[in-house]
């Protein structure tokens, strides 16, 4: 037989109380001291990354959509013009030993083969043309030129 004496039923037993474990933190739940508190946006991280190359992109075409050159190099009808080189030329005074002639009309964004530029100045009493090529497809500036009188 045992020592023990037979518990009372009308005692109830005490129950153990449960032991309560501290749960680590997971990764998930530590603060991160590496990261911001708030992520930037695709958008900013993208425009922080090209933002610069694209401003540089966007100044070029600003710039030369105001430097270009229609072809007429700042010459107006009535004025003189000279050529330089081959197949360009410039104001000069009428009076000048250089000058080829006076300009007497200017027609832009046109046909720019020679005889489409020799039909359209003798329509205005010139005999000599100089074009420019300023697109695709030979359109560009013609620029009539009558021999000095």
């Amino acid at each position: 037989m045992s020592d023990r004496t037979p518990a009372d039923p009308t005692v109830p037993e005490p129950t153990p109380e449960p032991v309560v474990q501290p749960v680590p933190p997971t990764p998930t739940d530590a603060p991160r001291a590496d990261t911001p508190a708030a992520e930037p946006s695709k958008r900013t991280a993208l425009f922080k990354r090209f933002g610069g190359a694209f401003l540089a992109i966007i100044a070029l075409f600003a710039f030369r959509a105001f430097t270009a050159d229609d072809g007429t190099h700042g010459i107006k009808t009535g004025e003189c013009v000279a050529a330089v080189g081959t197949d360009d030329f410039k104001k000069v005074d009428c009076a000048d030993s250089t000058s080829l002639g006076t300009v007497t009309f200017i027609q832009a964004d046109t046909a720019t083969d020679q005889t489409s530029a020799l039909s359209l100045c003798e329509k205005h009493g010139a005999q000599g043309a100089f074009t420019s090529v300023v697109g695709d497809g030979g359109r560009g500036t013609i620029v009539c030129v009558a021999d000095p009188k």
